[in-house]
């Protein structure tokens, strides 16, 4: 069985010149991340998980930190303030079982928006979507989420109907006939796996 190769991690900068870190999730953050969606808004939440909760359900929680990292990874930005690290948004992604297609989902912390942390993830995404040789990545938004649709239009991502509900569209990029808004080097080096 391959193993995955480690993630280079890199602080990278927002629009306004913040320094954001992006690293793989792990069994350690589930009090971090519990905490993150807590502190989103009402409306980020229902935007993120397409229904109204407080927080990831347990076994959601767990799912999410005890990944299968060889299809799977889940990354947090994360800034410091007043010297103590803060996490500011994650992303998820995952590969379909044939390996062309790669889905993600991602948010943002409502003070941090508009500041490019959001395109900074789905480059991330991205960049491991190709290095795993996805030919397409996508991801479903509600049809109400105008912020979400219009990152995704920023970034190369076509809008499509999903006939199973009408409350969502897809958002789709064909990563075969597409180049990577960022080189993938510079946001997160030549490895893009996360260590097993």
């Amino acid at each position: 069985m391959a193993r995955a190769r480690p993630l280079a991690l890199r602080v990278l900068s927002l629009s306004a010149g913040e320094g954001v870190t992006l690293r793989p999730i792990g069994p350690r953050d589930a009090d971090v991340l519990q905490a993150y969606v807590r502190g989103l808004s009402p409306e980020s939440r229902y935007n993120r998980f397409f229904g109204a909760l407080h927080e990831l359900p347990s076994t959601e929680l767990d799912r999410v930190i005890h990944l299968d990292r060889m299809r799977q990874l889940a990354l947090l930005a994360e800034t410091c303030v007043d010297g103590t690290p803060i996490l500011i948004g994650e992303a998820r992604y995952a590969l379909a079982p044939d390996g062309l297609e790669a889905e993600f989902a991602l948010s943002v912390a409502d003070d941090w928006r508009r500041r490019g942390l959001g395109a900074l993830l789905i480059a991330a995404v991205e960049c491991r979507a190709r290095s795993d040789g996805a030919r397409r990545l996508g991801g479903d938004v509600l049809r109400f989420n105008e912020p979400m649709k219009a990152l995704a239009r920023k970034t190369g991502f076509l809008m499509a109907g999903v006939p199973r509900d009408a409350r969502q569209v897809r958002v789709v990029k064909d990563l075969a006939h597409s180049q990577p808004a960022r080189p993938c080097e510079t946001l997160v080096g030549s490895n893009l796996a996360v260590a097993a």
